[in-house]
């Protein structure tokens, strides 16, 4: 696979790696020695524990809002004000939030947040070697067929990793507060510190890797697991 093509299906993670001072678009998260411990923050000590973590691509938190997303965008605004008022005061806020995130990430909601933190995980994976080079870009090209299905720019994608990410940050805020919460996330400071390394330092580099850049398909590594997740 052409360098390019690798260096985009590597910026799926730019959003953490803006955060962590890691690379966007090496294959290997952090270059230079190793600085992620996937043990504590994710459980996760061997090849078998990080494989079996990408499920969460497609069963992690976004699912959390995808019916709200899906119908927000099929209600008229009648029906969707008499939804809003037969939920549950959690669900109503979350639905609220839904609705009001849309024009930035569009129907892909926040899928991006477990599409970027699996390829994260993959990288640093990679670095640990728990799986081969070969291995996390048959991988990452199951994620970017994800990606693409979901989102239709850089802009969108991006915008539906950091609306995931303020979800969960304020995931553990009761009822009452959850409101509040959520208002807050623009200005909570690693949100903003993302945001603006994106802008400063990766923005060249995502205009230069367009959206629709023919990604090839690599051929399945013989060596996963029949079992494992693609």
């Amino acid at each position: 696979m052409e360098e390019t093509a690798q260096h985009w299906l590597h910026a799926l993670s730019a959003p953490m790696a803006a955060l962590n001072g890691a690379s966007y678009t090496a294959a290997q998260y952090f270059e230079g020695d190793d600085q992620t411990d996937l043990e504590r923050w994710w459980g996760i000590s061997n090849r078998a524990q990080l494989l079996d973590m990408l499920g969460m691509a497609d069963n992690g938190h976004a699912t959390e809002l995808t019916e709200a997303y899906w119908q927000f965008q099929r209600r008229l605004p009648s029906e969707w004000q008499a939804l809003l008022a037969s939920l549950p005061l959690r669900e109503r806020i979350k639905h609220e939030y839904a609705a009001r995130t849309f024009p930035d990430c569009g129907p892909g909601g926040t899928r991006a947040w477990d599409l970027g933190r699996m390829s994260f995980l993959l990288r640093a994976g990679l670095k640990k070697d728990f799986i081969t080079l070969d291995e996390s870009l048959y991988l990452h090209y199951r994620l970017a067929l994800r990606a693409r299905h979901y989102y239709n720019r850089w802009d969108s994608y991006l915008a539906g990793y950091l609306i995931g990410k303020a979800l969960w940050n304020a995931s553990d805020s009761s009822d009452d507060t959850l409101a509040a919460e959520l208002e807050r996330q623009g200005s909570e400071h690693w949100n903003r510190c993302i945001v603006l390394n994106l802008r400063h330092g990766a923005s060249d580099l995502l205009a230069s890797l367009p959206w629709d850049l023919e990604l090839p398909e690599p051929q399945r590594p013989a060596s996963l697991e029949e079992d494992c997740w693609s």
